[in-house]
C-alpha cells in the first residue's frame, strides 16, 4: 500500500479499523499502549487547556475529546468515556492512541503538543523510582526495558552506544502496529518520533536534577527511513579524589616525623617511601572493597525489588486486562441482547413484509460495524430477487435498485447464499465479483462494498430471500458477528414466514367468505326444497299407508273366501276330486296361505309406521312360548328333516312384553333359519338371562350365512339378502324389518353376527321385569318423522 507524506494524518480515515481494546478478532490481547500512557496525554491536555481557559474549558474539552473518540469507533460496545481513559491499567491499540493523539492537537491548538507531552508527563512517578538508583548512562541502557514494559513489543528500540553524557538510540515499528497505520505511517511515526525523543532528553533533569539532554536527529520514519534515531548529550558525571589524596598526604607525612624519630639512621625519603605506601594502600583498598560490596548489596536489592514491583504490576495489569475484556464481552452481549429484543418486538408487532426487513436492516446497521446492509425477496415461481431493500446506502444506489430483478444464476453471490443455506463470508469483494451476475455485480460496486457478509433468510426450511451486510473496507468478521448477523436474519425470516402465511390465510378467508356466502344462501334455498319435499313426502307417506291399509283388508275379504271354498273341495264337500285337481287345489291354498301372510305383514309395517300397534304388556313365561312355536314349525322343518332344538339355562326364565308380538318375532326368526337352512341342518333357539333385569335370546341356523356387505342393509323393509327362486321369492323382505321394530317396541335390541358358509345367529336382548312406569299393560310406539 503506498505511503502518504507526514502531513496527511490517521483523522483521514472515517473509523477505526481495529478494536480499540479488549481483544482482537484473533482472541489476543490488545495491549499496543499502556494505559499510563494515554491518562498522561488526558492530564496533559487537560493541565495545558486549564492554564489558558480554566477548568470548565479544560473539562468540556476532555469530554469533546471523548465524544470525537466514538464518533470514530464503529462497535460502541468499545465506546469510552474520561474515567476510563484516565485509568492506567487499561491498554490500547496504536490506532486508537494515534486518534487520540491527533485529536488532542487539534483540541489544544499546540502543534509541539507531543514534544511537550513527552517532556513534562511520559517521565512517570514508577520509572523515576525505579531508576533513581542508576546512573544517567545506565538509565539510557536500559531504554528497550522501559519501552517494552509501556508498550509491549508494538515499538522495536535499540540502544546503538551509550558512553558518560552521550547516547544514540534507535526506534523501530512492529509489523502490527505499521498494519494499524497503513498509509498513514509517516503521519504517525512523526507523533510518536517527537514524544519518544522529548522523553529520553529529559532523564537528566527529571532524575537527576541536571540540564535536559540535547538532540540530534539522525533519521526519522517520518521522512521515509527504516527507523527513527537519535543522538543525546548531556552533562557527564565527574568523580574526584581530591578529598582522598590530601588525606593521604597528611598521613604520609606523620609517618615520616615518626620514623625520622625512632629510625634516624634510615634516609628521610626512604622513610617517606616505605610508610607513605601502605597508608595510602590500605586504607584506599578498603574503602575500594567496601564501596564494591555495598554497591553490589544495593544493586541486587535494587534489581529485587524492580523485578518484584515489576512482576506484581503485569500480574494487576494483566488481571485487570482480564476483567476489562469480560466486561467489554458482557457489554457487547448486553448490546446484541437488547438489540435483538427491540428487533423481535418490533418486528412480532406487525405483519408488513417491508417494514420487517426494513427494522432488521437498521438494526444491523445501528447496532455492528457495517456501513450498510440490504435484502432481496425470492420469488420461487419466476426464479428471481427482488423487492430490494437497503439501509445505509446513497440515493443513487437506492434509484439503481428500484424493481430491480436479479435472475437466479449457479455461480451468483445471492443465488449460492440461497441454495446452499449457509452464509458466506467476503473478506474480500474482488475474490467473487467475476462470479456474480452482472446486476448484482453492479449493485455491489455502486454500493462501494469491500468486505462483508450473505446470510440467507429461511423459514421451516423455506427460502425467503437473502441478506447482505457490507462495509467499505477490507475486514474480518469475527465469529460472534457471524453468530448474530444469523440470528437476526433467522428472526427476520420466522417474521416474514409469519407475515406470509397471515397473508395466505386472509386470501383464503376472503375465498372462504365467498363460498361460505355461496354455500349459505344454495343451503337455504335446499332447505327450502327439503322442507316442501318433507312436506311431500309425509303427505305421499300417509297417502302410501292409508293405502296400504285399505289395500289390505280389501284383499283380505276375497281371499277369505277364496280359501274357504278351496278347503271345502279339497275336503271333499262337493265330490270327489281326481288327483289333478287335488294338485291343482293344494297349489292354489298355499299361494292363497302365502298371501295371507304377506298381507299381513303389510298391515303390520302399516300399523307400525303409523304408530298404531298397541301391545299388552305380561309376564311371558319363554319355556311355554319357545314350546309353542316349536310345535308350530315343528312339521315344517321335517319336512327338510332339519334338527329344531331349543335350550334354557333356567327353567323359569320370563320376559316382559306382548306374548302374541314376542310369538311373532320368534316364529318369524325360526322360519327364516328354515327357510335357509339346508336339508338336515341345524336350528338351536338358546335362552339364558342377561343381567341385571335382560334375558338374552339367540336363533342360530347353519344356513349360508350373510355376506358382510349386506348385514348393514338386513332389518330394512323390502331387503332381502339371498334372492333364490325356490327360497328368496316367497315373501316381500318385510319379515325382519317387523321383528326389529317390534323388538325395539319392547325395549330391547336385535343384532345379526354371521360369516359367509357358517350360518347365522340373531341376537335378541329383551326386558324380563317391567323397565319403567308403563300404562296398564299397553304401549303405543310412535311413528318417527321423516
Amino acid at each position: 500500500m503506498p505511503l502518504l507524506p507526514k502531513s496527511h494524518r490517521i483523522l483521514e480515515r472515517p473509523l477505526m479499523e481495529f478494536r480499540p481494546f479488549g481483544k482482537d478478532t484473533q482472541g489476543a490481547t490488545i495491549q499496543d499502549v499502556s494505559g499510563i500512557a494515554i491518562r498522561a496525554n488526558l492530564e496533559y491536555l487537560e493541565e495545558a487547556i486549564k492554564q489558558r481557559q480554566g477548568p470548565e474549558a479544560a473539562e468540556a474539552a476532555l469530554g469533546t475529546l471523548v465524544a470525537l473518540l466514538n464518533e470514530r469507533i464503529p462497535d460502541r460496545t468499545y465506546h469510552v468515556t474520561v474515567d476510563f481513559l484516565k485509568n492506567h491499567w487499561n491498554s490500547y491499540s496504536y490506532e486508537f492512541a494515534m486518534f487520540l493523539a491527533e485529536f488532542s492537537v487539534q483540541l489544544s491548538h499546540e502543534e509541539n503538543f507531543h514534544f511537550n507531552l513527552g517532556r513534562e508527563k511520559f517521565l512517570s512517578p514508577i520509572i523515576q523510582i525505579l531508576g533513581r538508583p542508576f546512573g544517567i548512562a545506565q538509565i539510557y541502557r536500559l531504554f528497550p526495558h522501559f519501552v517494552e514494559k509501556f508498550t509491549k513489543g508494538s515499538l522495536k528500540p535499540e540502544v546503538v552506544s551509550v558512553t558518560n553524557g552521550h547516547a544514540v538510540m534507535r526506534l523501530q515499528l512492529s509489523e502490527s502496529t505499521i498494519k494499524q497505520f497503513g498509509p498513514y505511517l509517516q503521519g504517525c511515526a512523526e507523533r510518536i518520533c517527537h514524544t519518544t525523543k522529548a522523553t529520553v532528553a529529559e532523564v537528566p533533569a527529571r532524575m537527576f536534577g541536571k540540564r535536559a539532554a540535547t538532540i540530534q536527529d539522525r533519521s526519522c520514519i517520518a521522512e521515509g527511513a527504516p527507523y527513527c534515531e537519535w543522538a543525546f548529550t548531556w552533562d557527564p558525571e565527574r568523580r574526584t579524589m581530591r578529598g582522598w589524596i590530601v588525606g593521604g598526604l597528611a598521613l604520609g607525612l606523620a609517618t615520616v616525623a615518626l620514623l625520622r624519630v625512632f629510625a634516624p639512621e634510615q634516609s628521610w625519603w626512604i622513610s617517606a617511601g616505605l610508610s607513605l605506601l601502605p597508608l595510602l594502600t590500605l586504607p584506599l583498598a578498603k574503602r575500594l572493597w567496601d564501596d564494591r560490596l555495598e554497591l553490589q548489596e544495593r544493586g541486587k536489592i535494587i534489581q529485587e525489588q524492580l523485578e518484584s514491583a515489576e512482576q506484581r504490576h503485569e500480574e494487576l495489569r494483566e488481571a485487570y486486562l482480564a476483567q476489562e475484556h469480560t466486561l467489554i464481552e458482557i457489554r457487547r452481549r448486553v448490546d446484541e441482547l437488547t438489540m435483538l429484543h427491540q428487533l423481535t418486538l418490533h418486528i412480532g408487532s406487525t405483519l408488513d413484509r417491508e417494514t420487517i426487513i426494513g427494522s432488521g436492516l437498521k438494526a444491523i446497521v445501528g447496532s455492528l460495524s457495517f456501513e450498510h446492509a440490504w435484502a432481496a425477496v425470492w420469488d420461487a415461481p419466476h426464479q428471481l430477487f427482488h423487492k430490494i431493500q437497503s439501509e445505509g446506502m446513497s440515493a443513487q444506489w437506492n434509484t439503481l435498485t428500484h424493481n430491480t430483478h436479479i435472475p437466479s444464476a449457479p455461480q451468483d453471490l445471492l443465488h449460492r447464499t440461497l441454495h446452499t443455506k449457509e452464509p458466506i463470508v467476503i473478506e474480500d469483494i474482488t475474490d467473487i465479483l467475476s462470479q456474480c451476475h452482472p446486476i448484482t455485480r453492479q449493485i455491489l460496486a455502486q454500493a462501494g462494498t469491500k468486505s462483508g457478509f450473505s446470510v440467507p433468510l429461511i423459514s421451516q426450511n423455506q427460502p425467503l430471500g437473502v441478506l447482505i451486510i457490507g462495509s467499505t473496507h477490507r475486514k474480518a468478521i469475527p465469529i460472534t458477528e457471524q453468530n448474530l448477523l444469523s440470528t437476526v436474519a433467522h428472526e427476520m425470516a420466522i417474521a416474514l414466514d409469519t407475515a406470509l402465511a397471515y397473508d395466505e390465510i386472509e386470501a383464503l378467508n376472503i375465498g372462504l367468505e365467498s363460498k361460505v356466502q355461496e354455500r349459505t344462501l344454495a343451503l337455504q334455498q335446499a332447505n327450502t326444497d327439503l322442507e316442501s319435499a318433507n312436506h311431500r313426502l309425509k303427505e305421499l307417506d300417509r297417502m302410501k299407508s292409508q293405502f296400504l291399509s285399505h289395500c289390505s283388508h280389501e284383499l283380505r275379504t276375497p281371499l277369505t273366501s277364496i280359501k274357504g271354498f278351496t278347503e271345502n273341495l279339497l275336503h271333499g264337500m262337493v265330490g270327489p276330486l281326481a288327483e289333478r285337481q287335488h294338485l291343482y287345489l293344494t297349489r292354489i291354498s298355499a299361494n292363497a296361505n302365502r298371501l295371507t301372510r304377506m298381507i299381513a305383514d303389510l298391515l303390520d309395517l302399516s300399523r307400525i309406521e303409523a304408530g298404531t300397534v298397541r301391545l299388552a304388556h305380561a309376564s311371558v313365561s319363554l319355556s311355554e312360548l319357545l314350546e309353542d312355536v316349536t310345535q308350530e314349525l315343528l312339521p315344517l322343518t321335517q319336512t327338510k328333516a332339519q334338527h329344531l332344538t331349543v335350550e334354557l339355562t333356567e327353567n323359569n326364565l320370563t320376559a316382559w312384553g306382548d306374548q302374541d308380538r314376542l310369538h311373532q318375532i320368534v316364529t318369524n326368526l325360526v322360519h327364516n333359519a328354515h327357510k335357509f337352512s339346508p336339508p338336515d341342518g341345524r336350528i338351536l333357539v338358546r335362552a339364558s338371562p342377561a343381567p341385571p333385569d335382560h334375558i338374552f335370546l339367540t336363533i342360530s341356523d347353519t344356513g349360508p350365512g350373510i355376506p358382510q356387505e349386506a348385514q348393514a342393509s338386513l332389518f330394512q323393509p323390502f331387503f332381502q339378502a339371498h334372492r333364490i327362486p325356490e327360497i328368496g321369492t316367497q315373501g316381500l323382505g318385510l319379515g325382519l324389518s317387523i321383528v326389529k321394530q317390534l323388538v325395539e317396541l319392547h325395549g330391547g335390541t336385535i343384532s345379526v353376527e354371521s360369516r359367509p358358509g357358517e350360518g347365522s345367529a340373531f341376537h335378541l336382548r329383551l326386558p324380563a321385569v317391567c323397565p319403567s312406569p308403563l300404562p296398564p299393560s299397553t304401549q303405543t310406539l310412535h311413528k318417527p318423522s321423516i
